[in-house]
């Protein structure tokens, strides 16, 4: 293993600079992604329930990263994900989930072009779901609501940006972004 990781550094060095604009070290991007690790959870939680219907969005977020080296990258992504649940059967209860997610970030530029990029990423964090519920309970059920915190991560093992100064992209990986995200930035 670590002498796949030494290959794939090696490999990122020699990337070629020369083509590399190292003018623009800061972006900021929104994204929105799909399948993240919050509603995976809450549709999970879920699915054994025969009671209810779920829904859910996001993650809807923003990011930040400041390139030290032409390669490397450090900054932050925060995003707000949630989901709802309609009870029935005794209840009319309606539990709202919400996930507020701030995580520092480390991106590794594999290819950096003009025009084009291609990049992978890693980001580890703290996630706040803050569980509200509403309606009419069940008989001996009781309404409460909670906040909780807990340890979140992403790890985005391809992602590709397309464009100049604005650009599009869209990852590919598994956490808290989603198995899919894609969004848009602007480096300057």
């Amino acid at each position: 293993m670590r002498k796949i990781l030494f290959v794939a550094l090696a490999i990122m060095a020699c990337v070629s600079v020369k083509a590399q604009n190292t003018d623009l070290k800061n972006e900021i991007g929104i994204y929105y992604g799909f399948g993240s690790a919050s509603n995976i959870v809450s549709t999970y939680g879920e699915a054994f329930n025969v009671d209810s219907q779920t829904s859910f969005w996001g993650p809807i977020g923003l990011e930040y990263f400041h390139h030290v080296t032409p390669l490397i990258g450090v900054g932050g992504v925060a995003s707000i994900a949630g989901c709802k649940y309609d009870h029935g059967y005794g209840s009319d209860v309606t539990l709202r989930s919400t996930y507020y997610t701030v995580m520092p970030a480390v991106k590794f530029d594999w290819l950096r072009r003009e025009h084009f990029g291609l990049y992978s990423e890693l980001a580890a964090g703290v996630i706040i779901m803050s569980n509200t519920s509403s309606g009419k309970p069940a008989k001996n059920e009781t309404l409460e609501d909670e906040t909780t915190t807990n340890f979140m991560w992403q790890a985005t093992a391809i992602g590709v940006e397309f464009g100049s100064a604005f650009r599009g992209f869209c990852e590919l990986g598994i956490g808290e972004k989603g198995i899919f995200c894609a969004g848009l930035k602007y480096k300057f």
